[in-house]
């Protein structure tokens, strides 16, 4: 694409509009051609992955399962993204080879491929045919959206008797997902067949007519409460106008709500507002000590103390939940199930233990057992280094200590407040570089590759949290 010309010493102040055009649309395409090698490279580490470890039964490695795990720690990315990319390179190869050569070509980008796949997945294969063409010719000229309902006329028109073959389809993808964004905040979405999410749009617009029309809440901002008010048990949203007994929908009362069940690591000095820094909230990450307060009023409260060493330097036995509050979060590289909710492996030393969610848990048991080329050790309580099958060392520290004795935080910067950090790129609704968000996988062995699809063995899960 690039022609033996390299952009970045292009001088682009003396190109006419003409000449910036031309090197846009160069400097796409060939964006485009870099996301399809990524896309194909970690696909082919998939199928390698799948031909090594095929081993059938209870304790075997399921096929290709960790090829993802080993993408993800490579570039720095979560789970679900590495996933995407695999089950994309899949699609391409499995009914799509036009859009296949296109996209490694460069004229066609991430966005329209996923367009692409997305409203081919349930097309009869005699249709595709003719359908995959003419889409391709379409994605040449056209924005992702156009295409989007472009494919969706075709697709109806060319193959009307698998309208109820697609629908089928799309209804095993139903989901619910909290990602979470800045400032204390988080999206909550999901996927549901049309007569339910209807249902609970017609419930939380019920819910947010409950309160009288002094209620300074916009009906977004109702649409929200009832939704956390169907969640905690109280089933009524309470008017908030502050008016007391003259209110006219003040008869509307609900069963208490349930105290919510979060984890939240606070330093006992910002608790008491002697400081003011960060805490911690369990699967999200920083907040402020002010939320982190009014949260406090009604927690139930676990002291977790500091811990020094003994004369020999090693540290006495914790309980679970103490270092389930010191580990904050599952002690893989990048995955931020919360600790409360993952498992604590004791392998490693007597005197320990670390977190780890269900899938990370069989990833480890399986590679103590030899069964994976990783490798895990515990170079102190606070840093677990993991090594890929390539030989690359990832190591992780205890999230939630650093919030809980922010003292010993050697790695924070000196500056003149405690004014929490931002919410990691990774956790932020949009990647620019991944932009897998809404990505439905079409291959369902992918379907427990993010942290949070995985299904514990046991189907036990603890419920052991720092605050809740």
């Amino acid at each position: 694409m690039f022609e033996g010309n390299d952009l970045s010493v292009l001088d682009f102040q003396a190109m006419s509009d003409e000449g910036l055009i031309d090197a846009l649309r160069t400097a796409h395409g060939a964006s485009a051609a870099a996301q399809a090698a990524e896309v194909f490279a970690v696909r082919e580490l998939y199928r390698r992955h799948r031909a090594g470890n095929a081993e059938p039964g209870p304790g075997g490695v399921r096929a290709g399962e960790f090829a993802a795990t080993e993408a993800a720690v490579a570039l720095q990315v979560d789970e679900g993204s590495a996933a995407a990319m695999i089950d994309i390179g899949l699609a391409l190869e499995d009914w799509l080879p036009r859009t296949r050569a296109e996209f490694a070509a460069g004229r066609i980008d991430l966005a329209k491929v996923r367009v692409i796949i997305d409203n081919t997945r349930a097309v009869a294969r005699d249709v595709l045919g003719e359908l995959e063409p003419r889409l391709l010719a379409t994605a040449e000229r056209t924005t992702p959206v156009r295409l989007r309902q472009t494919a969706r006329r075709w697709a109806a028109r060319l193959d009307p008797g698998g309208a109820q073959r697609r629908r089928e389809r799309r209804q095993d993808d139903r989901d619910v997902r909290i990602r979470a964004v800045q400032d204390s905040m988080a999206v909550f979405d999901g996927l549901l067949p049309a007569p339910g999410a209807q249902t609970v749009a017609m419930r939380l617009r019920e819910m947010s007519l409950q309160v009288c029309a002094s209620d300074p809440r916009t009906m977004p901002q109702r649409r929200a409460d009832a939704l956390v008010a169907l969640a905690d048990g109280s089933g009524q949203l309470r008017c908030a106008c502050g008016r007391g007994v003259r209110c006219p929908k003040g008869d509307v009362v609900g069963d208490p709500p349930r105290r919510p069940l979060i984890q939240i690591g606070i330093p006992a000095d910002t608790l008491l507002e002697m400081r003011d820094a960060p805490a911690f909230l369990a699967g999200y990450g920083p907040i402020d000590a002010a939320l982190a307060r009014i949260l406090a009023e009604h927690a139930r409260f676990q002291v977790i103390p500091e811990q020094s060493d003994d004369e020999s330097g090693a540290h006495a036995p914790r309980l679970d939940r103490e270092l389930q509050a010191l580990d904050g979060m599952c002690r893989f590289p990048g995955c931020t199930i919360p600790a409360a909710e993952a498992e604590l492996d004791r392998s490693l030393d007597d005197a320990t233990a670390t977190a780890l969610c269900a899938r990370h848990h069989r990833l480890k048991t399986l590679a103590d057992n030899k069964k994976v080329p990783w490798e895990t050790w515990l170079a102190d309580p606070d840093r677990l280094q993991w090594t890929a099958p390539t030989g690359e060392v990832h190591t992780t520290s205890r999230e939630g200590a650093r919030y809980l004795f922010p003292h010993k935080d050697i790695d924070v910067p000196i500056g003149p407040t405690d004014t929490p950090p931002q919410t990691p790129e990774s956790n932020l609704p949009d990647d620019l570089a991944y932009p897998f968000r809404g990505h439905v996988l079409v291959h369902r062995q992918l379907c427990r590759v993010a942290p949070e699809d995985e299904i514990p063995d046991d189907a036990t899960t603890p419920a052991i949290s720092t605050m809740r």
